[in-house]
């Protein structure tokens, strides 16, 4: 074990995804053994995402192993937030909404073209123009 490896790991940063961070860690560790209750320290504090390691902290794990194994639940829940925002609709299955702001799903909530329509309709109707001339000319 040399100086300058235990100083890298020391100072090692995550600057990737949590997954890369993983693997580089534990190689590093492997190559440099220290005490389990500093290595899982050092690991925290090498995480670049501080919501991250408060949620991996309020589930007090115990061993280093414990940490990595709640960083990957939450980076998972975190993707699957993501996700599920980005679904589209179920009803119209057109845009990424809910479906209580869905306007084919309401029949509150029409489309701007049936508005614009029937207000269309309403001024022919309403037109009491008797010419006989076409309306392009």
């Amino acid at each position: 074990m040399t100086s300058a490896m235990k100083n890298e790991l020391l100072n090692f940063r995550q600057s990737g995804t949590y997954q890369g961070y993983v693997a580089k860690f534990q190689e590093k560790l492997r190559l440099v053994p220290m005490d389990p209750a500093f290595a899982k320290e050092l690991f925290l504090k090498g995480l670049s995402n501080n919501n991250l390691r408060k949620q991996i902290l309020q589930k007090k794990p115990m061993t280093l192993e414990d940490v990595i194994s709640e960083g990957f639940n939450e980076v998972e829940l975190e993707r699957m937030d993501e996700t599920e925002k980005k679904t589209k609709c179920s009803h119209c299955q057109r845009g990424y909404h809910n479906e209580d702001d869905c306007w084919a799903a309401n029949s509150a909530k029409t489309d701007y073209k049936a508005k614009y329509y029937a207000l269309i309709d309403k001024l022919i109707v309403d037109d009491e123009d008797t010419s006989t001339s076409p309306l392009n000319e």
